[in-house]
């Protein structure tokens, strides 16, 4: 049974009026422009005190790096923030981030890679494949952790597919959270779920995913990674709610990985909704937790 402050947090998001706009797709654009005009949330200044942060560029493109101050760990994370390919960095994902750096001693990179409707996967995955290349021959592919929330999540499956199908060393660990792993979102199982999500609605994500795909039909792996093969890809931990439309996808994702004989660990929280685990409830400081365990070294 879901804590009393998840409940409390679900009211809230429901009280913001998230659902109805992500109904809106007259709106949607508008919303959008405006949003991505304020550029990524800065880390604050109290969380710089507690971690080292500096911003590069790689690409030319924003990249965060976050260490510990007390001195690393040899893991380091690439992390792929979510926001449905539109939406940039927020505060919610620092969150995040933090409590996996406080939890793993790594350091973790985040790019601020190109956003839709601009740019579309090409430029995205143009980003950070490189820095994946980058970030192994630097700390070495078994050290390396790539790890996503929502389109993140999806694009951390797809970049692991690109990394494969290139030849190129591997991560040692996918981990996912929440992740969009089908942009078309017309899966009659996730049109049943949209109902009791407090926050997504099938019109928005369709509309964003169309613009992400742009020249590709919607059932390609590199936007829809959920179509793609899991032979040959490092061990896999995703965290999916109940209460997210997007549980349906990655049920898809563990009867297939079922059927491939793949490396997924499947943690499924009950009435748990999207990206929870960037929130500051009970049920996100467990499911980090064990995102953590898995981080470091708990994938045999």
């Amino acid at each position: 049974m879901p804590s009393l402050r998840a409940w409390l947090m679900m009211a809230l998001i429901r009280a913001t009026g998230m659902k109805d706009k992500a109904r809106d797709t007259a709106k949607f654009p508008d919303r959008v422009r405006m949003i991505q005009a304020r550029g990524p949330a800065p880390p604050g200044k109290a969380r710089e005190k507690r971690l080292l942060i500096t911003r590069e560029s790689f690409g030319g493109y924003g990249v965060f790096t976050v260490a510990p101050r007390d001195g690393a760990s040899r893991h380091h994370i690439l992390y792929l923030h979510g926001g449905a390919y539109v939406f940039d960095l927020l505060d919610v994902h620092w969150r995040a981030v933090e409590e996996l750096v406080r939890r793993t001693g790594a350091t973790v990179t985040i790019p601020l890679y190109p956003l839709a409707p601009r740019h579309c996967w090409k430029d995205a995955l143009g980003m950070v494949q490189p820095l994946h290349a980058a970030l192994a021959a630097r700390h070495g592919a078994e050290n390396l952790i790539v790890a996503g929330d929502s389109a993140g999540g999806g694009m951390t499956l797809a970049l692991a597919q690109l990394i494969r199908d290139a030849g190129e060393r591997l991560p040692a660990g996918l981990v996912m959270f929440s992740p969009w792993l089908d942009v078309a979102s017309d899966d009659p199982r996730l049109m049943a779920l949209a109902a009791r999500d407090p926050m997504l609605a099938p019109p928005a994500a369709q509309m964003a995913g169309r613009w992400y795909a742009r020249d590709l039909p919607l059932d390609d792996p590199r936007v829809s990674p959920l179509y793609g093969s899991l032979e040959g890809l490092p061990p896999m931990i995703l965290f999916t709610g109940t209460r997210d439309m997007l549980n349906a996808d990655a049920h898809r994702l563990r009867d297939k990985a079922a059927a491939e004989a793949a490396d997924l660990r499947f943690r499924e929280y009950e009435d748990m909704f999207h990206v929870w685990v960037c929130l500051p409830i009970p049920e996100a400081r467990q499911a980090l937790a064990e995102a953590a365990t898995f981080i470091i070294g708990g994938r045999s």
